[in-house]
């Protein structure tokens, strides 16, 4: 997160200092009936709904909550009761039988194109080999998905993962180039990295592997036990943030709470099988 982020991902030396950020009652009623027509509400309902589905296609997906909202207001709404027809349709991310991805709806705060930014992730992910949810979450925590993130305190990290000047060289890019792409474009070097840290350390097991990846790679299939920073380093002061217990180090374990008390719904997903 800008101002409390500075990770650092050169992978040829041999610390890995970074800033981290600062892990129903239903009821039954009677069916009555309609005289005056000779034939049960029922009927005269479902003929109703028809016609309000067509009127519903005719105007498009993006009128639906208005409709709904606003629908039982109408004289007849009383004969339809409780109809599906005005259930409102569950988060799509257009992908089939998929809810929205975990948390798109705040990467939406900065991403022109949601949906391509979602694929793109998906795609990423599917090749590193990890749950969707897992690279949502640690880019969250790294820059609220701004890609032209800057830390503000003098490291210079930039991105959707906090690139270090001497990360995005290895790749032959300047953060000052980081920070003029787009989302679909920065996620290129996203899946690059973390590829590269993927094939000199292993595969990543969980989101606390995924986020070591990118913070502290040197520590990843450590011990719970694992230090990263110690007091009285300038290293656990730039990261004193992640601390979770509060004494004086950080270390596998500060991770794996963090990742668990911030980001509950990445922490249990697992890797989507084909």
């Amino acid at each position: 997160m800008p101002g409390t982020i500075n990770i650092g991902m050169n992978m040829t030396q041999q610390h890995f200092p970074g800033y981290g950020p600062p892990r129903g009652v239903s009821h039954h009623h009677p069916q009555p009936s309609n005289k005056a027509l000779g034939r049960p509400i029922s009927v005269f309902s479902k003929k109703i709904e028809n016609c309000l589905l067509i009127v519903f296609i005719a105007l498009g997906v993006n009128q639906w909550d208005y409709i709904s909202s606003h629908v039982r207001s109408f004289p007849f709404a009383s004969l339809i009761g409780n109809s599906s027809v005005f259930a409102s349709p569950p988060p799509s991310s257009g992908f089939p039988g998929d809810e929205a991805l975990y948390l798109l709806d705040k990467a939406s705060l900065f991403v022109s194109r949601p949906e391509d930014f979602e694929l793109k992730v998906r795609d990423i992910s599917s090749m590193l080999g990890i749950a969707p949810e897992w690279l949502m979450a640690v880019m969250y925590s790294e820059s609220r998905f701004d890609a032209s993130a800057v830390n503000l305190k003098g490291s210079g990290a930039t991105g959707l993962i906090q690139f270090m000047a001497a990360t995005a060289e290895e790749f032959g890019i300047s953060i000052h180039r980081l920070e003029k792409m787009d989302h679909l474009q920065q996620l290129e070097y996203v899946y690059l990295y973390l590829d590269k840290v993927r094939q000199r350390y292993g595969d990543y097991r969980d989101l606390t592997d995924l986020y070591l990846g990118i913070l502290y790679p040197k520590a990843r299939g450590q011990d719970y036990c694992y230090t990263l920073y110690a007091k009285p380093s300038k290293q656990y002061q730039q990261n004193a943030g992640l601390d979770e217990n509060h004494d004086g180090r950080v270390t596998v374990s500060d991770i794996e709470h963090r990742m668990k008390r911030l980001y509950p719904t990445a922490f249990v997903a697992t890797v989507p099988t084909i």
